[in-house]
């Protein structure tokens, strides 16, 4: 899939059919997704040239069924923030905790 980001223009893989299906997501679902967030990680804020689906890890997530699973999906970050950036069982108040914890030290890191 062919995008323009400020001018620039970028490849984004698309996910396979098993991908899709996998999540219960069509391919305008996936494209929707994306371009809500403007073709850029929600992470990073770089171009999607290599973007996963990322979900909440459920219990019995293999056994929910696909219209179920939709549901759970957060966005589609690139490989490498979900890889490095986003663990697996991610909440949003350990998310926070991390934030106060780099804040602190950026308040009192040398200059």
């Amino acid at each position: 899939m062919i995008v323009f980001v400020e001018g620039k223009r970028y490849t984004i893989k698309e996910p396979r059919p098993a991908i899709l299906k996998k999540y219960g997501l069509s391919l305008n679902d996936w494209k929707e997704i994306i371009t809500v967030q403007g073709y850029l990680c929600p992470i990073c804020k770089r171009v999607l040239v290599s973007p996963v689906i990322d979900h909440l890890h459920i219990r019995n997530w293999k056994k929910m069924i696909l219209e179920k699973k939709q549901k759970y999906i957060r966005g589609i970050p690139c490989n490498y923030c979900n890889r490095r950036r986003l663990a697996k069982w991610m909440s949003l108040e350990i998310a926070k905790n991390i934030v106060i914890y780099l804040s602190k030290f950026e308040k009192r890191k040398p200059k």
